[in-house]
């Protein structure tokens, strides 16, 4: 018995497995050189009494906790960006594995070989698995190791168990995409449904506190059994069991319903469909046809689910961020003595530049939804659209069907391009369509005009990475990993606007950076339209010219 299909599946894994584990690891590093300096901070625990507790549950830590160690990185890192990271790998791994290939018409090759569908479902799940715990590994061993360099004083255990804690957390909403690509053999739909459903349960966790309605449940939420009690001080508890029976039973019920269903390729010959409307007959061309020598159409229908899925996740932090603000405010003094006394490279790390506007509306709602995870969202979703639309049809050889078509060049990759640009306008106008509501029921007098600037510079800056995907992919076709050289660049440029805001000989690297002309000094939603924006539109337009005058003259893969 061979396990062939389940370390082709950790190998295709291996360069996404690379790149995210040396991200966690550098931020592991970065908070555990910065905990020495906050615990050394005089009046730093006067400060933390005064801060309303609902805003320590939000980040998954209170007061007893977050003056140590323990505390401050599941603030910091185990709360958000761990389990982020995680989740995004591993919900996006299982689809890539089940439905994609589906999609595809790869799977029809694999189970015509001599192995059940059991078998073949369970090892493209296990190298998922794998790879993520391998990732956890990582940061594990990378915790273990900074334990003694900074003085953290983390029991071994709690280590040990916040990391498996991490793992089942993504392994069981990677259950859910599973089940949902089982069921309905779509991609789209199981990749949205599962991160719609991490976002709901991250939102009913962290603000259960703040609304009394979320209380019951937050109980019933995996970020629950995750966070509480923190593994990290208590070790291993009742989530850890609560987590790993959903993923069991959420694999077990894909695997029921995977082994059950037919499979079926959009690729698949579909007979003509004769209808009668308005007493007329007329021959309706299959989807697969019209959607072939349509590329708009083809684009948009392809991202018509994942579209709602990622806008409605923005609306939702959005609307919690809107809704928390008022039981900050309550101790407007507490917040502010708050953020002047911890060191600015906290909050520089996270794109925040200018602290002391936290203490605003403005800042504190910006802080989230358009300087750290809003960002995130946008680019991704822009980046991974190029990649779908172009990269990985050529790849698979989509791309040359299309090109056969009686259209240029230009016009067949101009047209992909403005439907992942309208697709990402449709998932930054839900959250802003939010904000405006929001803004009038919680009276956080942010306005129109700034509302619609943050969101205007928002799109500009993921549509800024989009095309740069574009014009690596149209420079050098599939042989270059189009996606993580746009992550990483996206990543780089973030740092470099954080660094020139600390030191003073590296602020004109701040004047290159894609994020310093959206962010500035001042929350997207503190100012209007500004003139950077302009740069980020120009060279959006640049690199898309100079990608499309690329393809023209460049022979595509088979």
């Amino acid at each position: 018995m061979t396990t062939a299909i389940l370390v082709k599946s950790l190998r295709d894994r291996r360069r996404a497995l690379i790149g995210n584990s040396l991200g966690l690891v550098a931020l592991v590093l970065w908070l555990g050189a910065l905990f020495p300096i906050l615990r050394e901070n005089e009046g730093f625990n006067d400060i933390m009494e005064r801060v309303p507790p609902e805003m320590l549950a939000a980040f998954g830590t209170d007061l007893a906790t977050f003056l140590t160690a323990a505390g401050f990185l599941s603030a910091e890192f185990f709360a958000l960006f761990a389990p982020l990271l995680i989740l995004i790998f591993v919900i996006s791994a299982m689809v890539a594995e089940t439905a994609t290939e589906e999609r595809e018409g790869l799977m029809d090759m694999v189970l015509s070989n001599p192995v059940s569908r059991r078998r073949v479902f369970l090892e493209k799940a296990g190298g998922v698995a794998v790879a993520a715990l391998l990732m956890v590994a990582v940061i594990t061993a990378t915790l273990l190791a900074a334990n003694p360099i900074f003085s953290l004083d983390l029991p071994v255990v709690g280590v040990v168990a916040a990391g498996l804690s991490l793992w089942l957390l993504g392994m069981s909403f990677g259950a859910v995409a599973l089940l949902v690509g089982a069921f309905t053999g779509r991609s789209a739909t199981a990749g949205g449904i599962a991160g719609f459903v991490a976002l709901l349960a991250w939102f009913v966790t962290s603000f259960s506190g703040l609304l009394p309605w979320l209380e019951g449940a937050g109980a019933a939420s995996p970020f629950t059994w995750y966070r509480e009690p923190n593994p990290l001080i208590a070790g291993f508890g009742a989530g850890h069991l609560w987590l790993l029976v959903t993923t069991v039973v959420l694999l077990a019920a894909a695997v029921l319903l995977f082994d059950r269903r037919d499979i079926a390729t959009e690729r698949a010959a579909l007979p003509d469909i004769k209808i009668r409307r308005r007493a007329r007959s007329r021959v309706r061309q299959p989807r697969s046809a019209w959607l072939l020598t349509d590329s708009f159409r083809k684009v948009i229908w392809d991202r018509r689910r994942s579209v709602w899925a990622w806008g409605g996740g923005l609306g939702l932090l959005s609307l919690a961020m809107f809704s928390a603000w008022p039981a900050l405010a309550q101790d407007a003094d507490a917040l502010a003595a708050l953020v002047t006394s911890m060191p600015r490279e906290v909050f520089v790390m996270f794109g925040l530049t200018n602290p002391e506007a936290i203490v605003t509306p403005a800042g504190f709602i910006s802080s989230r939804s358009y300087q750290s995870i809003g960002p995130i969202v946008v680019i991704f979703f822009c980046v991974r659209g190029v990649s779908m639309a172009l990269v990985r049809q050529e790849a698979s050889g989509v791309l040359d069907l299309v090109l056969a078509q009686p259209a240029s060049r230009s016009r067949i990759v101009a047209s992909k391009l403005a439907a992942v640009a309208l697709s990402a306008g449709v998932v930054v106008l839900i959250p802003t369509v939010v904000a405006l509501v929001a803004d009038r029921r919680w009276e956080t007098e942010l306005g129109l005009g700034p509302i619609l600037a943050a969101s205007a510079g928002l799109y500009l800056l993921g549509l800024f990475f989009a095309g740069l995907a574009l014009l690596l992919w149209a420079a050098k076709g599939t042989s270059l990993p189009v996606v993580r050289i746009a992550g990483i660049t996206a990543l780089a440029t973030f740092l470099m606007n954080g660094l020139g805001a600390l030191a003073d000989d590296l602020r004109p690297i701040r004047f290159v950076s894609p994020f310093y002309w959206y962010f500035g000094d001042d929350p997207p939603l503190a100012k209007g339209f500004e003139p950077s924006y302009f740069l980020l539109l120009a060279g959006t337009v640049a690199m898309a010219w100079v990608a499309l005058v690329l393809f023209r003259r460049r022979d595509t893969s088979v």
